[in-house]
């Protein structure tokens, strides 16, 4: 037996007999889900070269990367909805450095593999991005078949090249940059993502009334009294693995993180 047969055999030893424990005690069914896999890029908010400021991931569905794919049976109790990503806005990077060890030293607890995730969402304050049209309720909604797909997503413009423009792009194939043809639509237009607090606002802070500077009191801000740096701001993101059960009750995967991006407000002030 080689050793991925039996990590995946372990695992799913250790959550039947979790299983068992929780109805025994006659609480919630526990439910375990994949988390979405790394592609090898993870932006850093040092980063200063304005073409790797992006997000991208793999989402994680078919049966050869885990175990999600027993989530699209309609026997199951558990059904895969697909993959969301949560973001949060700093303007003190010390504060979402520190917010992202105490997720990750979470994320690395196997007693409870959706602690992350909650609290990131339910401590942290983490939103879900929102668009331009359409709604994406999570972002990558499972298909009628386990699929995993590339997903890309840049929240500001670099430049004016086309292949750094914000958007989100979704694909069979990697990306490290934006292409029109994988872009992510919705009536036949290209989506573009948006804060939470307004399907308006995008990311390019300052640019104009649709680009606001975020504010102390924004639900999708951490706010500190002391900037980083005057004009600097820091967005933080993960993606997750979402299944709803029969009751309706939401499970989530361990988190990955996807990376910081710093956005400044001199890019987009004349």
């Amino acid at each position: 037996m080689n050793s991925i047969v039996f990590a995946k055999r372990l695992k799913y030893l250790v959550a039947f007999a979790f299983l068992l424990l929780l109805e025994a005690c006659g609480l919630d069914t526990f439910y375990y889900l994949d988390p979405p896999i790394t592609d090898g890029h993870t932006s850093y908010y040092t980063t200063e070269d304005g073409i790797y400021r992006y997000f991208s991931f793999v989402t994680n569905e078919e049966s050869s990367l885990g175990d999600n794919d027993q989530y699209f049976s309609s026997s199951s109790e558990l059904i895969f909805l697909g993959t969301e990503v949560y973001y949060k806005i700093y303007n003190n990077y010390s504060t979402m450095v520190s917010v992202e060890n105490a997720i990750d030293s979470l994320n690395s607890s196997s007693s409870n593999y959706a602690a992350a995730a909650e609290s990131l969402i339910e401590s942290r304050g983490y939103k879900p991005l929102k668009f331009s049209s359409g709604s994406f309720v999570p972002l990558v909604e499972a298909g009628s078949s386990p699929n995993n797909r590339h997903v890309y997503i840049r929240l500001s413009d670099y430049g004016t090249e086309v292949d750094y423009s914000k958007g989100i792009c979704i694909s069979s194939q990697p990306m490290d940059r934006y292409l029109p043809a994988n872009a992510l639509m919705h009536n036949g237009q290209p989506v573009m993502p948006r804060r939470y607090i307004n399907s308006s606002y995008g990311f390019n802070f300052g640019q104009d009334d649709n680009n606001p500077l975020p504010k102390n009191g924004d639900a999708d801000v951490n706010y500190s009294g002391s900037s980083s740096e005057s004009g600097s701001w820091y967005v933080d993101m993960y993606a997750v693995s979402v299944g709803r059960d029969t009751s309706y009750s939401t499970s989530y995967s361990k988190v990955l993180f996807l990376g910081s991006v710093k956005i400044l407000e001199s890019d987009y002030s004349d």
